[in-house]
This record gives structure tokens, sequence and C-alpha cells, in this order.
């Protein structure tokens, strides 16, 4: 699998990739990107994550097996998702601390799941945060299915290096906050 950013020259990948339903119900990876106000539907998101790609900006990686886009991972400063730094559930600390990115999406493309991309994304997304000046990097996964996914599983995180740092207050979500420092 080769793994590169998104940039402007390979939208047109991200758009086959997530296809007409915008990966998940029309998220374009926005759901926690964006204020809830503006958290708008398939379009309005597509045009959304366009935006940023356009202008530069880091939304995430794209995974490519035999050079078809098969696999995509979000991945930013965390100050870029707002309902990350925002949340009532998840405990953050130094929430404009731009060394601090965060994985906040896993999706492969139907065809292509089971296969063992999830791994090979996230080690990628460690090697862009560390290029891109990042001191940490941290995820959300979930701790047991049936859950959110698109957050990645525990067990994928910890085999990749990352340490609990906390959990979500609810425990509902069964989400753990997770870690990997980027300076060693």
């Amino acid at each position: 699998m080769e793994v590169h950013p998104v940039d402007q020259e390979r939208w047109d990948d991200l758009v086959e990739l997530f296809g007409p339903s915008g990966g998940t119900r029309g998220c374009w990876c926005m759901a926690r990107r964006l204020p809830p106000r503006e958290f708008a539907g398939n379009e309005k998101n597509r045009a959304a994550l366009e935006r940023f790609v356009q202008a530069g900006m880091p939304v995430g990686l794209i995974g490519y097996v035999d050079q078809r886009p098969a696999a995509w991972c979000a991945v930013a400063p965390r100050p870029e998702y707002h309902a990350i730094v925002h949340s009532r559930v998840l405990p953050i600390d130094d929430p404009d601390d731009d060394s601090i990115w965060a994985i906040n999406c896993l999706f492969v493309k139907a065809g292509y799941r089971r296969r063992g991309l999830t791994w090979p994304m996230i080690e990628a997304a460690v090697e862009y945060a560390r290029t891109e000046g990042a001191r940490l990097i941290e995820a959300y996964p979930v701790k047991t299915m049936p859950a959110d996914p698109g957050r990645g599983v525990l067990t994928t995180f910890l085999d990749a290096g990352f340490t609990p740092y906390a959990e979500n207050r609810t425990r509902a979500m069964h989400n753990v906050v997770v870690r990997r420092n980027l300076a060693d």
C-alpha cells in the first residue's frame, strides 16, 4: 500500500474513495471538524472538506492498493477538530496546542476491508504528523465493538505503539484517548 497526504491533486481520488455517500452517511469527515451548526449534510460537508483541501490545510491521508484509493485516515492538528476540543466527555488538555495532532477517523472502502489496512494507515499518520512538527499524536478508538468503528479499535492503536491516556467520561461510548509521543 502507498499512502499520501490528500492535496488538490488527490481530491478526485478522495471523492472516488468516499463515493456518493461521502464515506459514511454524508459525513465527508466533517462531523468532528465543523461546529454542529455547520455540519449540514452530504453536499455541504463535501464542499467544506474541499475548501480545506484547496486551502492547503492538512486533512488526512489516502491509502492506495494497486494504485486505487482504498483507505482514509483523517489526521490534522487537534485544534482543527471542533468536536474534540469542545468535548464534554473526552478529557482534553491544552485544547489550543497545535503540536498535538489527532487521528479522527479511519475508513476503508468496501472491497478492501479485512485486509489489514488500518494499521499501516495509523503508522503513516504518525510519520506524517511527525514530519509536520507534531510532538504528540492522539486518537479516540473504541474499546469494544460494536461501536463507532470509524475511530478505530483500541488494540490496533496499542499494537501501533500508542498508550492509554484517559477514557471518556460517560463510558457509554467506550472510547479511550490514546497517545503516542513523537519526540522520540
